[in-house]
């Protein structure tokens, strides 16, 4: 099984496609670096959303996702993707894998943070889902924001991605 990255309404902009294994550090290193970055609760929304998408939870091959799909909201769109290219950007730049349980393999993540950057800066506003029924589909938005005590990821409705994968 696989899990796909999609950006749906543009398909000139190829989809990621990863094998379970780069999809949990695609996930960890996400989600480490956008809980260090967070400074507001919509940062930390975003940061946990990333979480959310946890293998150890929904089972292998089950945690893809649309770039269209992440909890942005019309009146803070701007600002949610300039923090969530700030985040691919600080998990590119190796923010917070001092905390993982393992040495990725840079030469297949980093590649997918860069396709990932693409998709999220070609996205319009008018292919933003918004909708709290779409993007926190399976797993509820937490009513709080919990930060790992080992790992610092924010937390979600099932603890850490970090701690589950593990």
């Amino acid at each position: 099984m696989a899990n796909l990255v999609t950006y749906l309404a543009r398909p000139d902009i190829a989809h990621i496609q990863m094998s379970n294994g780069l999809t949990s550090v695609l996930i960890s290193v996400l989600s480490l670096a956008a809980s260090a970055l967070s400074a507001s609760d919509r940062q930390r929304e975003l940061a946990a959303w990333f979480a959310a998408h946890d293998q150890g939870v929904f089972g292998i091959g089950m945690v893809g996702f649309d770039v269209s799909e992440l909890p942005w909201s019309p009146d803070t769109f701007a600002e949610d993707r300039d923090f969530v290219l700030r985040a691919i950007q600080a998990a590119a730049d190796r923010k917070g894998w001092e905390r993982l349980p393992h040495q990725p393999h840079e030469e297949s993540v980093l590649p997918c943070l860069g396709k990932l950057e693409e998709m999220v800066e070609a996205l319009v506003i008018e292919h933003a889902s918004g909708a709290a029924s779409s993007v926190w589909p399976e797993i509820k938005r937490p009513s709080r924001w919990v930060l790992c005590g080992v790992h610092q990821a924010y937390q979600h409705e099932h603890g850490c991605v970090l701690c589950n994968d593990q």
